[in-house]
């Protein structure tokens, strides 16, 4: 039973990862010209969500998770606002999104290497801090890099720096995955 539910996170994580590999090698060959469309139509389903949320909410028996719903929905109808007025604000919290999560990752893969993989005496369990260290790299080298006026290289730097994540993220999957016995 155990084992069923982690194949299927398992399987989940796979897919995020091919998904998020494939999100980067979208911007990796994107022309830069797509770019203001691409904020335009995140800003369009942004507001689709906004008015989803609003008329779920006054369908509802309104319980707290409606109410935090209506919020989120609010926060996304504000967000989408700002994404169709301001062209190059998608850009923008795309490169601050993309430097600032695989930091976040690389530090938590640290933690997780050493209290996890350490202790539980996998082999290799040092490749995952080196990986982590690379991921904290890749985000902070997003933040310094000279030509981030330049839109297209700043849509390059996010689909590198996507792919990059991605694949460290499947390969922790090697030394974070429980051994499956024989006998179970």
């Amino acid at each position: 039973m155990l084992f069923k539910e982690l194949d299927k996170l398992k399987r989940s994580a796979i897919m995020s990862g091919i998904i998020l590999m494939s999100i980067g090698f979208f911007f990796l060959i994107m022309p830069v010209e797509y770019v203001p469309y691409l904020g335009f139509a995140l800003g369009f389903l942004l507001l689709v969500l906004f008015t989803l949320s609003v008329f779920l909410f006054l369908g509802s028996k309104k319980a707290l998770i409606h109410y935090v719903m209506l919020s989120l929905g609010l926060i996304a109808g504000l967000f989408g606002t700002a994404l169709l007025f301001f062209d190059s604000l998608f850009i923008r919290v795309l490169f601050l999104a993309v430097g600032v999560v695989p930091i976040i990752a690389g530090l938590y893969g640290i933690w997780h290497a050493l209290f996890f993989a350490r202790f539980s005496r996998r082999k290799g369990w040092w490749v995952l801090i080196l990986l982590a260290v690379l991921m904290i790299l890749f985000g902070t080298a997003v933040f310094f890099t000279p030509w981030a006026a330049d839109t297209g290289a700043t849509v390059k730097v996010i689909g590198g720096t996507m792919l990059f994540s991605a694949l460290v993220s499947a390969l922790r999957l090697i030394w974070v995955w429980p051994i499956r016995h024989e006998e179970e």
